[in-house]
């Protein structure tokens, strides 16, 4: 059994505290050179035509010359596909022209390439985006809010605020790492972001309730980091079982899944490890450093 093994897991949280700093903080000075995270059309709006060319000699730049011939930019990538030669065009919104700048699209596209299969066409105008960007934001402050008061309720205040900020630690790493790979942020990265908030939250609380029932004895709150680092190694069976078959199935959906959903499920594996991490070296480690700051009389926690 994993619990057995008594890893001196609250030892190394100063080490863990650096390595959470250097990516989190990569991240951000990566986000801040490139001016912000990579939007997808959900939250920056335009215009994307997934075609399918049917003929695989065509290349990228070939397609890529006839969207700059049209005026509407040289977004163009290419989905790795065995069976179909098949590429998304996006363009930035225009106002009300949208259904011009797509029939341009098309019509340059079938007279340059002739038969072509248009697979996918989405619109989104600046409004709507806006409006998604502003609602991602509330449905975010609201989440850590409620979080707040029920860990609070459950257990105390500082218990709370470890969780959250566990959770905020677990969303900026996923979000560092969207930042370092390119990729979009959009709809479905964004619930995964509201997925892995769910699931750390539900590592954590797992541990704290460890912990509340081993902090019974005053013996227990004298050796406070002791106690928290046994809690964490009684639910470490619980923890790596958990995190390795949610694993799995994301990983199957990263490799099965398709294009469409390969950053959802990428977005997940990064959130769910760094979940795990979290609940351990992040949440519990806070709870000690905050015991130390202002030690508790033994109590109910």
């Amino acid at each position: 059994m994993l619990s057995s093994l008594n890893l001196k897991i609250i030892q190394y949280r100063k080490f863990t505290y650096i390595l959470s700093a250097v990516i989190i903080f990569s991240g951000i000075i990566n986000i801040a050179i490139h001016k912000g995270l990579k939007m997808g059309i959900d939250f920056a709006g335009g215009n994307i035509v997934q075609v399918d060319l049917l003929d695989k000699g065509i290349e990228i730049g070939e397609v890529r010359g006839v969207l700059i011939s049209t005026g509407y930019g040289n977004n163009v990538r290419k989905i790795e596909d065995p069976v179909k030669n098949t590429y998304i065009l996006r363009t930035l919104t225009h106002e009300k022209d949208n259904d011009k700048v797509i029939e341009d699209i098309k019509s340059a596209l079938t007279y340059r390439f002739g038969n072509v299969i248009f697979e996918r066409i989405d619109i989104v105008g600046p409004r709507i985006s806006k409006y998604l960007l502003r609602t991602s934001y509330l449905i975010g402050i609201v989440a850590l809010a409620l979080i707040l008061l029920y860990t609070t309720f459950r257990f105390r205040f500082r218990f709370g605020v470890a969780a959250i900020c566990a959770l905020v630690h677990d969303v900026l790493i996923v979000l560092s790492l969207i930042s370092f790979l390119g990729k979009e942020m959009d709809t479905f990265i964004l619930a995964a972001v509201l997925t892995i908030i769910g699931y750390s939250l539900n590592d954590t609380i797992v541990i704290f309730d460890r912990i509340r029932e081993n902090l019974k004895t005053s013996k227990a709150y004298e050796n406070y980091e002791v106690t928290v680092n046994t809690s964490i190694n009684q639910s470490l069976s619980r923890t790596v079982i958990t995190s390795m078959t949610t694993l799995l199935v994301l990983l199957s959906l990263y490799i099965f899944g398709g294009n469409t959903m390969k950053d959802f499920a990428f977005a997940l594996i990064v959130g769910v490890i760094a979940g795990t991490y979290s609940s351990m070296f992040i949440a519990s480690a806070l709870v000690v450093e905050w015991h130390r700051w202002k030690p508790e009389k033994v109590k109910k926690v």
